[in-house]
């Protein structure tokens, strides 16, 4: 019932502020969402969680609800089969497959890391810890009865965690190898705290509880409040950033008293409930269905806009709209520019150098660059051409006999390597397609 709150209050922002491709996207992840296979759409889509353009996705994190949904889809019906025929095996099984499964996200991680992030095989050891600590609760009829442990061990647990997030997130793969401390530090916990350990008696504060009863709820706004916030360009200063927040907390204390816990009881009229959830359903459906079959609607935009974004801009003419638009650049905004195309300088009074070096998909920030560079008293020195496309080897990503660009030939990368190999304490953006 709150994702389908959720989603339904996403529905008129999402067709006031989101442009057509966004919003075909949008409707693609509600209908895929409300089906628990919004991970494959995802990483079908190529949106990589964390992304700008993930950023911008406001349901991109009901990924984590479908792989949760697929595996209690699924896992007792495996464990049924298991526990009928090869009872004997079950812990050698799942111990088995927690290996397996971690040893898929970490090789995964490497060579396909959007697979390993989406896909519920490369998870699967996340959840079967937890089984393999119910395991043996269940045989051995409790879980750790040593109190020296239940003081040290899940504090030791909360820290390892703690330490995981703030250092091998930043700098390691997600999900492999480096994600099992973490696993392993709510294994800790999970198995050695009792009523007096440290970490109990502190997740047990009425601040802790309280923010796990509304915890579902503020995964659930959290997303789509920033992405729509995104959307409509809202500052990421940090005032605005506790603005949003103020707005999720609000929003989700009053989803968890007025719809989530008012679901949960048992004395609540099933009825209405049932009825409520089919016309949420019905209405996400039928708008998402329109959206993608409408294309998004483009006459909501204001007339010039949508005739632009109707064009195909890979086409030939298209291309040559560009190219005139990077002349116009060049040669009316820039104080000094050399050979048309070829190099353009902005604010030249200033030592402190930003050089822009690469082709026109680089060149979309050119303008919103040069206005915060000139404004801090920094030189932007810019050397963008259509079709050359480079990373700091001075390698072309594209041909540079291609006849979109005649500029990019073996003396125009020479002299970039040049005057570039000459500078020092500058600051060099490279970018291409």
């Amino acid at each position: 019932p709150v994702l389908l709150f959720v989603m339904l209050v996403s529905l008129p922002l999402a067709w006031i502020f989101l442009f057509p491709t966004y919003l075909i996207d949008f409707s693609k992840s509600v209908i895929t969402s409300l089906s628990f296979s919004s991970n494959f759409y995802f990483h079908y889509s190529a949106k990589e969680f964390g992304s700008e353009i993930g950023l911008l996705s406001p349901f991109l994190h009901t990924w984590a609800l479908s792989v949760l949904v697929q595996f209690y889809t699924i896992f007792p019906i495996f464990l049924l089969i298991i526990y009928k025929f090869f009872r004997k095996y079950l812990i050698t099984i799942l111990i088995l497959l927690f290996i397996i499964s971690l040893g898929l996200a970490d090789w995964n991680s490497k060579n396909s890391p959007s697979i390993s992030f989406y896909f519920p095989h490369t998870r699967l050891w996340e959840f079967l810890a937890g089984s393999i600590l119910a395991y043996f609760e269940i045989k051995l009829e409790h879980k750790s009865k040593n109190k020296l442990m239940s003081y040290i061990i899940p504090s030791l647990g909360l820290f390892i965690i703690i330490f995981t997030i703030f250092f091998f997130k930043l700098h390691f793969p997600h999900p492999s190898f480096h994600s099992l401390p973490a696993i392993l530090g709510v294994c800790m916990i999970l198995w050695y705290s009792n009523s007096n350990s440290i970490v109990v008696r502190l997740f047990s504060t009425r601040l802790f509880v309280g923010l796990g009863a509304i915890s579902y709820s503020l995964y659930l706004w959290h997303y789509p409040v920033f992405a729509f916030a995104r959307a409509n360009e809202i500052s990421e200063d940090s005032f605005s950033i506790k603005l949003l927040l103020a707005i999720i907390i609000i929003l989700s204390i009053f989803t968890y008293f007025l719809i989530e816990r008012p679901a949960k009881n048992k004395n609540y009229n099933l009825k209405i409930l049932f009825s409520s959830i089919m016309i949420s359903l019905l209405i996400l459906f039928v708008f998402s269905l329109n959206v993608i079959k409408n294309g998004g609607y483009k006459n909501r935009m204001p007339e010039i806009l949508a005739k632009n974004l109707e064009q195909d801009i890979f086409t030939e003419n298209i291309f040559e709209e560009e190219w005139r638009f990077w002349h116009l650049l060049h040669n009316s905004q820039g104080e000094h520019c050399f050979n048309k195309v070829d190099r353009c300088e902005f604010n030249t009074s200033s030592p402190k150098k930003v050089y822009l070096i690469g082709d026109s998909i680089l060149g979309s920030i050119m303008y919103d660059l040069k206005d915060k560079v000139v404004k801090r008293d920094y030189q932007l020195i810019t050397s963008v051409l259509g079709a050359c496309g480079y990373y700091p080897g001075f390698n072309m990503i594209i041909s540079k006999t291609s006849e979109i660009d005649i500029h990019c030939t073996d003396e125009y990368f020479q002299r970039l390597k040049d005057i570039l190999s000459k500078e020092s304490n500058s600051i060099m953006i490279f970018g291409a397609r």
